[in-house]
This record gives C-alpha cells, sequence and structure tokens, in this order.
C-alpha cells in the first residue's frame, strides 16, 4: 500500500523549537525537526487547535513578512484566520474574506494551495488554483504586478508538478530556499508500497513530491514513489496516517457502542459468533461493552504514549499501559481501513492486554485468500485457527475487538488488518 496522507501545508513553529515545522494533513498534524532531520515523536500526530472550518483539508498557511510578522495565516474555501504567530493560535479577529483581502483576481474565489516564498523570493506569497498562480508582495501589500501566471512555464515545472498543487513544505536551515510541493499522484504498487507495472499491483492515490530553489528556479528533483517518500520524510506521513486511522476507528467503536445499547439483532449475533464465539445464549453483552470503552479512551488519548520509531519491522507494537509505537510500515503495508484495524488492536494490548494474540487471518478466508494457520512469530509454535477460539480466549484478543467493531459498524465481516491491509 502506501500513505495516503494529503499534505495541506506547514508552518514554523517557535513554541515547539528553532527549527520544528508543524505540517498539516486533513485534520491533523505532525512537527518536523530540520536539525535531527525527523518527525518530533512526543504529542504526533495531534488535532489541529484551531475552529471550524480552519481545523481540518486547509488550503494552506503563510507567517507574515514584514510589518506582518507577528502573524500567521491559515487559508480555507474563501476564508482565512490570522494567528498569533508566537503560538499560532487565532489572534481575535474574525475570518475573512481571501479575495478582497489578499489582492486575488475576479474569480480566485478558492485556492489550491497557499504558501511562502524562500531565499530570493521571501517577499512573497503564492496562490495557486488549478495551472495559474497569484504572487502576493508584502513589501507592497499586493498583488505583483501582470498576475496570474501559468505555474509550469514560469516555475519550469515538469512531470505531475504542471499543476494541482496541494500543499508545501519550507525548508529550512540549509534548505531555508527550497519548498518542497506535494500533491496526491496516482500509481500502481505491490504489496510493499513499491511502484509495479500496471496490471500486476493496487492502484494508490499517495502523496508525491518535487524538490524547488527559489534561488535557482529549478526543479531539483521529483520523488513518485510511494515507498520513498514515505521513508525519506523519516516518521512524518506514519504519524499523519495515524490520525485518520484514528478517526476511523473511533467511528467504528463509536457505532458499535450504539449498537450494543440496543436490542439484539440477528446481524448483532452474527459478530458475537464470528468473533466472540457466543451463541445467543451466551452473549456478554456487557463485558464486550465494557472492554470497547477502554479501546474508546485509550484511542481517544493519542497521541499520549504514542510515537514513531525508526527500523520498525512490523506496522505498529505495544507495551501494555507504556507506549504504542508504529513503523515506516504502517504507512506502506496498510491502507487506511488496515491502519485503523491495527490502532484497535494496539489500544487492546495497551489497556486490557492479551494473553492471547491470534489474527483475524488465522485459517480463515477473507476476500478470494484462504490462509494459514498463524504461527507465534517468537517461538514457531501455531496459534491455531481464529475461528477455534474459546470465548475467553476471544475476549484478550485484540484482533477480535477489531474485527468485530468493523462487523457491527460496517455491516460485513470485512477483518480489514493483516490478512487484508491494502484497503
Amino acid at each position: 500500500m502506501s500513505s495516503t496522507a494529503r499534505i495541506d501545508g506547514a508552518l514554523k513553529m517557535p513554541s515547539l523549537g528553532p527549527d520544528v515545522t508543524a505540517v498539516f494533513s486533513g485534520g491533523w498534524s505532525a512537527a518536523y525537526d530540520w536539525v535531527a532531520d525527523r518527525v518530533v515523536t512526543e504529542g504526533a500526530p495531534t488535532r489541529i487547535p484551531l475552529p471550524a472550518p480552519f481545523d481540518r483539508d486547509l488550503a494552506g498557511a503563510l507567517p507574515g513578512q514584514g510589518g506582518f510578522a507577528a502573524f500567521h495565516y491559515v487559508f480555507k474555501d474563501d476564508r482565512y484566520l490570522r494567528l498569533n504567530a508566537s503560538d499560532s493560535l487565532p489572534d481575535g479577529s474574525p475570518p475573512a474574506d481571501i479575495a478582497s483581502n489578499w489582492d486575488l483576481p475576479p474569480g480566485w474565489t478558492w485556492v489550491d494551495a497557499v504558501f511562502a516564498g524562500g531565499g530570493v523570493k521571501s517577499r512573497f506569497a503564492y496562490f495557486f488554483q488549478v495551472d495559474e498562480y497569484n504572487r502576493f508582495d508584502w513589501t507592497t501589500n499586493a498583488r505583483s504586478p501582470n498576475y496570474p501566471k501559468q505555474f509550469a512555464p514560469n516555475w519550469h515545472a515538469t512531470g505531475p508538478f504542471t499543476a494541482g498543487i496541494d500543499g508545501e513544505i519550507p525548508g529550512q536551515r540549509s534548505f531555508s530556499t527550497k519548498a518542497y510541493l506535494f500533491r496526491i499522484g496516482r500509481t500502481v504498487v505491490d504489496d510493499e508500497g513499491h511502484p509495479i507495472a500496471p496490471g500486476l499491483g493496487r492502484t494508490v492515490f499517495a502523496p508525491i513530491y518535487a524538490r524547488y530553489d527559489y534561488n535557482t528556479e529549478t526543479f531539483e528533483f521529483t520523488v513518485t514513489d510511494p515507498f520513498e517518500v514515505v521513508t525519506q520524510w523519516r516518521g512524518l506521513l506514519p504519524l499523519l496516517d495515524a490520525g485518520p486511522a484514528t478517526d476511523v476507528a473511533l467511528d467504528w467503536v463509536a457505532r458499535t457502542l450504539t449498537a450494543l445499547a440496543g436490542p439484539l439483532t440477528p446481524a448483532l449475533a452474527t459478530a458475537f459468533r464470528n468473533h466472540f464465539a457466543m451463541t445467543e445464549t451466551t452473549i456478554d453483552v456487557a463485558t464486550v461493552k465494557a472492554r470497547l470503552e477502554e479501546i474508546q479512551t485509550r484511542l481517544n488519548a493519542i497521541p499520549d504514549r504514542f510515537q514513531w520509531t525508526p527500523g520498525m519491522r512490523k506496522a505498529a507494537r505495544t507495551r501494555q499501559d507504556t507506549l504504542t509505537e508504529v513503523g515506516d510500515m504502517f504507512s506502506t503495508l496498510h491502507g487506511p481501513n488496515g491502519r485503523a484495524a491495527v490502532l484497535i488492536h494496539e489500544a487492546v494490548h495497551f489497556t486490557f492486554g492479551a494473553d492471547t494474540d491470534v489474527p483475524e487471518w488465522s485459517g480463515a478466508t477473507i476476500g478470494d485468500n484462504t490462509f494459514g494457520i498463524a504461527t507465534d512469530p517468537d517461538t514457531g509454535a501455531s496459534l491455531g485457527a481464529y475461528a477455534d477460539l474459546s470465548t475467553a480466549a476471544a475476549l484478550t484478543n485484540p484482533s477480535s475487538y477489531a474485527a468485530f467493531a468493523q462487523e457491527v459498524a460496517l455491516g460485513s465481516d470485512t477483518r480489514f488488518g493483516a490478512g487484508r491491509p491494502q484497503e
């Protein structure tokens, strides 16, 4: 699979450190440290702490320049919100119209991307719409003459970056003249997330990026391999993928808890039988409900005791009541639903533990694939078939809760997870 994070924009965050950039994606953000050349592992991902609608899916962000250096600006649809640069929180002024306040031409009632110039172009801000852009000059507080212009010929863009920029991460320190431009690209990948010939793998829509230098006005390189995008931005995309995965997991759990509060339907009874080996006469709603509430509490606590760890050979791992770690494989192996299943699985490990850890695919047929019996990764001993778990074992089995929540919330026994990761 591949990351599915859309990079919406970024801002330098003095409160996090002199060389740290907060990167926004959907409703979440993660901080990147340019000195360490990796994500800041503590406190990420975090929800964007701004009022709606600026709490998700931003069009971009700008640091103020010159007489406006005390402010940051975030953009969404046809409006923008002014923030204090010191803490990147609203300064109290109401949202305002983008076009009239940033001197955009008629018809520019929305923008695809907004970001600041760097190097010799630091006095400018750039507003993008499809294949055109406007340049705003901080020194005159107005649009530069003769804009808008076509993006591709004026930025010497090639390949997939001739139009449709989603967002930008500004370089810092020795990269201060660079802009890292992101967009979602369509690629065919194998199960490990590497590009493969069409027809041989899975079509994904994943982030790709290019590096542009403002001083030389050149695109220096483009990275279109989704696997490389994840590994080159160390830890950033796994944490940004963890944000929406948390939202999906919480949605499944909330819908399941709602169902458990109602009457026992045939569909609910089937889910209890499939994942907890309970019949209609042995169904224990109270225990499953209480444990799902523990899972919900843990998911809501993310990013508490949650981090990216380099070099992991698995998507995630957890030490009970101590720490959950995700690695690059959280993004490169799993799709959005697979990641949500992983987070529910790890929440079980974090909370009430697991004497048993039998994956939902062990001895099962999922989609068109029939799987063998899982073995213990350390000892090689057989773990047995998922369908053969006793009720007592299933009640402490992480995969049972992930699969049960999916079936109740989605209406079918989907079993997203290690056996069906790429979805």
